[in-house]
């Protein structure tokens, strides 16, 4: 829906002065403290992005993946039985299906994410990008982090971006996706908002 794309308007100064606010509340302190720091870990896409990766690297972050926090503090917290691990080991297509094979080693069934459609950069052709979403999820990947073509946002090709997305999204299947806007590459905020939207929009 272009009309919405249109009608976009972002107040800066607003959310500059919102931004400087949020950094004066309070936090939380002691037992509730513990609890977010926890909760938070179950959310970590722990992640190895590295030109040198290698199966051994890749078991090593696996087993990091499953026992993200020394006994000794889970014990001191009474949460050493309650399973807690972070919430997906993130890789590079290539290492999908070493990452799948050590989870499964270690008996434990943290999902397999992976960057695919020409990450970091979004500078690979369409169909290069849908190929490789297509065999991350082959080799086993549950969960897709795609990155946008940049260059059409700030070109302002709404349609193209929500179509690419779109196609995106289709190759996925069943994996679920996520979409990285590389914010600090778009030019502004209100570049940030509306690629937010055609990424909704697409699914």
């Amino acid at each position: 829906d272009l009309g919405w794309i249109s009608q976009v308007y972002v107040n800066r100064p607003a959310i500059e002065r919102h931004a400087e606010e949020i950094k004066k509340w309070k936090t939380v302190t002691g037992n509730w403290q513990a609890a977010w720091l926890l909760k938070a870990v179950t959310c970590i896409d722990l992640t190895t992005l590295s030109g040198d990766d290698t199966p051994s690297n890749v078991h090593r972050l696996c087993f990091k993946a499953k026992h993200p926090i020394r006994e000794d503090l889970l014990e001191a917290l009474d949460m050493h039985d309650k399973g807690i691990t972070v919430g997906a080991v993130c890789v590079y297509p290539a290492r999908v299906t070493d990452a799948v094979n050590a989870l499964k080693d270690a008996g434990c069934n943290i999902p397999v994410a992976s960057v695919a459609a020409g990450f970091p950069s979004g500078q690979t052709p369409l169909e290069i990008k849908l190929a490789e979403i297509k065999l991350a999820v082959e080799y086993g990947a549950r969960e897709i982090d795609i990155v946008i073509s940049r260059s059409l946002v700030l070109a302002g090709q709404w349609e193209d971006l929500y179509e690419e997305i779109r196609q995106c999204r289709e190759a996925c299947g069943e994996a679920h996706m996520k979409t990285i806007l590389a914010t600090g590459e778009l030019g502004s905020l209100a570049n940030v908002y509306k690629a937010s939207m055609i990424a909704m929009m697409a699914g």
